[in-house]
């Protein structure tokens, strides 16, 4: 349920002097290099849209309160919605007219509300950047280059992570595997160790050697990308036309397979996975390696105490066609402007982003381990550095490749999906499993455009 933390009274029109005077300000500020709260402006009311998370909203939450405590002419409708339901709720608001005046965006969904002009560009130098090259030397690759289309900039990313693999260093010892040498560093190797892993009786796994995800269509998408990428492939050539049909695609599916079909180290139906714990089965112990974003201690002492406890686990970088040069996707989120907000309104939330983001460390120890988008001092803090695998959290950001970007990025999750499913449960043919959901993809874009 969304909770308001201000109630906004509607808002008139603004003058020409209100936005003069905000313009001018913001004009000084992007000079000097001076943030705007603290000064004495007009009262402004703006809304403010995010999604709901146990550590990141209260912490974006915290931060608000703190700026319009800075700056009490300043009220902040904030409100915010289940992960799933944030981009329906913002494509609903942009068709009737009531989206928010700022709001925090996948990046990912980023391409749809560019397509159709609906976030406004930002102001490098309220937002504290010189221009749009230090900018993008202040962030990881993928966050940096996700936030500019065609020399702007367009969103302020807050956190992005990557995807590592996740061992369960006990079940390593037990089959004499040493974790800290013998973890998978190739495709093949990959095979190799789930199935040294894996425990069967008679047909029935009572350990899985390996999972991959299979509860929702964006993680599939989220774990194929990179296998996709690593061999040479792409998800669209120049023309726009899906290419997961292609050779690279065949062989990227093939890797997604073997696991099931080759080494026999997974049974895909096999799962307790949920939206909220993706990595159930690893947590249970039914599976011994698994690929998943920065996972929370909490979220261990929840389901296993005496893994947590004794740490028996480890996070560890992701395959390689060529071993040891393994990447994982990496994904996260902007904050944004709507296109349609008054200047002014813009010029405060910008103001705001900045300050949101200007204790990177507060950030951390709220929100661990899930890390900024924003390089920096932060992440050389002693205390930050001594979470358990740290060093392999922030490669993993560092090194990853973000989600296809596209116009039809959930139909492309869901005819992917399709096809691992009909693979890896029925069997059925990967290239013509492949062939079928490129010309569902091509089907959609076809659509969008029309």
């Amino acid at each position: 349920m969304a909770s308001n933390l201000e109630q906004s009274t509607p808002t008139s029109t603004v003058s020409r002097r209100r936005v003069l005077l905000t313009g001018g300000a913001a004009a000084a500020a992007a000079m000097t290099g001076t943030p705007l709260w603290g000064q004495p402006k007009q009262p402004v009311n703006i809304s403010f849209w995010t999604w709901e998370n146990p550590q990141q909203r209260p912490w974006i939450h915290k931060r608000v309160k703190m700026y319009m405590e800075k700056n009490p002419h300043v009220k902040v409708d904030f409100q915010f919605f289940p992960f799933g339901d944030l981009g329906k709720k913002l494509a609903v608001g942009f068709a009737t007219g009531t989206a928010p005046d700022g709001f925090a965006s996948q990046d990912w969904v980023m391409p749809v509300w560019l397509d159709k002009g609906l976030l406004a560009p930002m102001d490098l130098g309220l937002l504290g950047h010189s221009s749009l090259a230090e900018f993008e030397n202040s962030y990881t690759s993928a966050a940096g280059k996700s936030a500019i289309q065609g020399g702007k900039l367009y969103g302020v990313p807050f956190q992005f992570y990557g995807f590592c693999n996740y061992l369960n260093t006990r079940h390593f010892n037990e089959v004499g595997l040493d974790p800290e040498k013998d973890w998978p560093k190739s495709w093949p190797e990959l095979g190799e160790v789930a199935k040294r892993l894996t425990i069967k009786d008679g047909s029935r796994f009572v350990r899985q050697g390996f999972k991959f995800a299979m509860h929702s269509p964006v993680w599939t998408t989220i774990q194929f990308n990179p296998i996709l990428l690593q061999h040479g492939g792409q998800w669209f050539d120049a023309q726009g036309k899906c290419t997961l049909n292609s050779e690279a695609g065949v062989k990227a599916m093939t890797v997604r397979a073997s696991i099931v079909r080759e080494y026999g180290a997974e049974d895909a139906a096999d799962t307790i996975a949920t939206n909220p714990l993706p990595m159930m089965d690893w947590l249970r112990e039914r599976s011994s390696m698994f690929f998943n974003h920065p996972i929370p201690l909490s979220a261990i002492e929840s389901q296993n105490p005496r893994m947590a406890a004794e740490r028996y686990y480890r996070p560890v970088q992701y395959p390689g066609v060529n071993p040891g040069a393994g990447y994982s996707t990496t994904y996260g989120f902007h904050f944004v402007l709507n296109a349609k907000a008054p200047a002014a309104k813009q010029q405060v939330l910008q103001d705001m982003y900045r300050f949101i983001m200007e204790d990177l460390e507060d950030l951390w120890k709220d929100v661990a381990p899930f890390p900024a988008a924003r390089k920096g001092a932060w992440a050389e803090n002693p205390v930050v550095k001594s979470y358990p695998g740290f060093d392999e959290i922030i490669k993993a950001r560092d090194n990853g490749v973000f989600l296809p970007r596209t116009l039809v990025f959930n139909e492309l999750a869901d005819a992917l999906h399709r096809a691992v499913q009909n693979v890896v449960l029925n069997k059925g043919d990967i290239k013509a499993s492949l062939d079928a959901a490129a010309a569902e993809v091509d089907r959609a874009m076809a659509g969008y455009k029309r």
